[in-house]
């Protein structure tokens, strides 16, 4: 799984848009930029339809939007530390912490283990305090690959 994440598909203390779908696409671009999509709005469209069916914000300032998409050819994940925070769900007020996860339409299990992994770890503080004290994106990647790869 070691490709799933590397400094060029982090962002910290960024400003990706005022609400959710703005942010999604700052994200899909950020997917685009690292050379992971060719396609950067039908991966926004999957995530954004998928954000539609139920909003991915939880509790304690943390976004977890994900998809399938045609739009990647191997699963990635992306990390935004946002400024201003922005709402993903109302019921949980705004996020500052913005992870995408997504995976090709035709892949395996790796986008719900993926999720899994990191829906358990961000019910931890200290995996949140790690991931807002990143000082580099390096920092963030190595937190982020310890959730997702502990044997590594």
């Amino acid at each position: 799984m070691s490709d799933l994440i590397n400094p060029s598909l982090v962002r910290l203390d960024v400003d990706l848009g005022s609400d959710k779908d703005a942010v999604i696409r700052g994200l899909a671009a950020i997917l685009g930029d690292a050379g992971r999509t060719g396609d950067v709005e039908r991966v926004a469209t999957d995530v954004l339809a998928r954000e539609g069916k139920s909003p991915t914000g939880l509790p304690g300032g943390i976004a977890l939007p994900h998809a399938r998409t045609a739009g990647v050819e191997q699963p990635t994940v992306a990390f935004a530390r946002l400024v201003p925070p922005v709402v993903f769900g109302e019921a949980h007020g705004p996020a500052d912490l913005a992870i995408l996860i997504t995976a090709p339409m035709t892949g395996d299990a790796t986008h719900l283990q993926m999720l899994t992994k990191l829906a358990r770890a961000l019910v931890k503080p200290a995996f949140i305090h790690a991931l807002r004290a990143a000082r580099t994106p390096d920092d963030a990647v190595d937190e982020i690959l310890a959730v997702l790869e502990p044997a590594r």
